[in-house]
């Protein structure tokens, strides 16, 4: 780290200043000599006047890392929290991030650029498990509540309910949601259109989360109606996901169909291969878990392409792809294989935390102990259906929740 000396002769220099043009006739050229080699302490006055006649603001020498520093500080994080959670080496790019910031922790200041790297700082412990992220999170939070920057406090505080999101803590999650959202719009500050629909997103996941369907399906309408009016697609394909997968749930046939019409229009506007992947799951897994026919669903899994870009383009493809799979060889009968299958549809529960997706895969668990019941193994089965239907029964009721209670009963009963 520099000192405040060597600082006040960088910026010198690099404004190409000889010693008396900055000293001026404020100060004499051997104080500022004194005072770059680090051999004299300058008052306050004299770091005013040093300042201005770099003409920057005084607080980037008062700070302890400069702004400029900080900038160059900044450019270089970006770089690695710009790696996704998902993608290969993602925890190598936090660890990174973590070792460059951790030196100008202590030397932080009241800017946008300390408000940042602070911010993902506190993230990237939490990813990596690490203690001690909630104190930068907060210090970048109130940097960012007294500049005004909506989007990045507007981050926080989704983030914070998504952390009681991952651990379960629905009502929870949705309670500092709201909270967290009224803070910002009771200040009257302007909300960016894509930050708004970031909060929409998150609330109406969460109000189904709950349970609360009637209010989810309110946000989600206002949502797309707003997204219409301002000729924006952002979260569109979640949104037409989320709507088509409540409607299939509910029984409602025609917003289902006009659901999946928007999505593939919407893959097919965007070229995205994501949105189209997910329709081809869509229609299988309607065909296991609401149509039971699975001698068409087998069929059109065999018609997927291998490569899991072109199938179902997502980091999630394989357990989703080994779940369909799996629950259409066992209701065709095909108990054995369908086991193999269900083996490999492990919940990635680092990824996922929805009580929706959860109860998905716990239904396919069902399958899986239907599975074992047929081919004789009535023990593990019983054990497996008693344990999917403890872990389900606090979740809001689904026709998978449904499904796991109906395979319970009937193996109990024998």
């Amino acid at each position: 780290m520099e000192t405040l000396g060597e600082r006040i002769r960088r910026l010198r220099k690099t404004r190409k200043m000889t010693l008396q043009e900055l000293a001026g006739d404020k100060m004499s050229k051997g104080m500022l000599s004194l005072i770059e080699n680090n051999k004299a302490k300058p008052s306050m006055e004299s770091l005013s006047h040093i300042a201005s006649q770099l003409k920057i603001p005084a607080s980037d020498l008062l700070e302890e890392s400069s702004r400029e520093e900080l900038r160059k500080l900044l450019d270089q994080a970006e770089e690695y929290a710009s790696v996704r959670l998902l993608d290969d080496g993602a925890k190598e790019a936090r660890q990174r991030l973590i070792n460059l910031i951790r030196p100008y922790i202590g030397r932080m200041g009241e800017g946008y650029e300390s408000g940042r790297l602070l911010e993902m700082y506190g993230r990237s412990l939490h990813n990596l498990e690490e203690d001690g992220w909630e104190e930068p999170i907060d210090r970048a939070a109130a940097i960012y509540d007294s500049l005004n920057i909506v989007p990045r406090r507007a981050a926080i505080g989704m983030f914070r309910a998504q952390l009681l999101f991952t651990r379960h803590q629905y009502a929870e999650a949705l309670e500092t949601l709201l909270r967290e959202r009224a803070a910002l719009e009771e200040k009257g500050l302007f909300i960016e259109p894509m930050t708004r629909l970031d909060f929409d997103y998150l609330q109406a996941a969460l109000l189904y989360a709950v349970g609360k369907t009637e209010e989810a399906v309110s946000v989600m309408e206002r949502a797309l109606a707003f997204s219409r009016e301002n000729d924006l697609y952002y979260h569109m394909s979640d949104w037409y996901r989320l709507a088509s997968v409540h409607a299939l749930m509910a029984g409602m046939e025609d917003e289902y169909g006009h659901y999946r019409k928007k999505i593939r229009q919407y893959a097919e506007f965007a070229d995205d291969q994501e949105t189209a992947g997910f329709l081809t799951f869509l229609d299988v897994h309607e065909l296991n878990s609401f149509r039971n026919d699975y001698e068409e669903a087998y069929r059109r899994i065999q018609e997927w392409p291998d490569d899991p870009e072109q199938a179902m383009p997502n980091p999630l493809n394989s357990p989703y792809k080994s779940l369909e799979i799996g629950k259409a060889l066992s209701g065709l009968g095909r108990h054995e294989e369908a086991l193999d299958t269900l083996d490999l549809a492990l919940v990635p529960r680092e990824y996922i935390h929805h009580p929706i997706d959860l109860s998905i895969f716990m239904e396919g668990e069902a399958y899986k102990a239907e599975s074992l019941w047929a081919a004789g193994k009535t023990e593990e089965a019983l054990s497996l259906i008693q344990d999917v239907f403890e872990r389900i029964s606090p979740l809001p009721r689904t026709p998978y929740k449904d499904r796991v209670e109906q395979v319970r009963k009937r193996l109990t009963a024998h």
